[in-house]
């Protein structure tokens, strides 16, 4: 894959840290420049400080869930632009529904080829 020379800026949010770490590695291997956050109340932090080309996040979280990240980056910030890629071991049609109600717009369960995550950034960001 050709490396970018101005990368895309990728907020990375899962409270597993050995699954950040591989999944971060191989997408700055692949050109994008990641920033990694391990809760929901750091994904905030982030968004509060950076404006990410694209965030990818799990749904399950010790303190704020993705549906409120989602949320967050939908109403409070007022950000209809930055796709929210959800990566997560949830396979129910409840839990998809409801992230996709909060506008994030696409959907993948663990465990997933990191080529597809890295295609769907991407696509929404190209």
């Amino acid at each position: 894959m050709a490396v970018d020379s101005d990368p895309k800026h990728v907020l990375l949010v899962d409270d597993d840290s050995d699954f950040v770490r591989i999944l971060e590695l191989y997408l700055k291997l692949s050109g994008l420049d990641v920033t990694c956050a391990f809760c929901g109340m750091g994904a905030l932090e982030e968004l509060r400080v950076t404006s990410p080309s694209a965030v990818i996040l799990d749904l399950v979280m010790p303190d704020i869930d993705g549906v409120g990240i989602c949320r967050h980056i939908r109403e409070k910030m007022g950000d209809s632009e930055t796709p929210v890629i959800v990566l997560t071991a949830l396979s129910d049609a409840k839990s998809r529904n409801e992230i996709l109600q909060a506008g994030a717009n696409e959907y993948f369960t663990k465990p997933c080829d990191f080529e597809v995550i890295f295609k769907a950034v991407e696509q929404y960001t190209s």
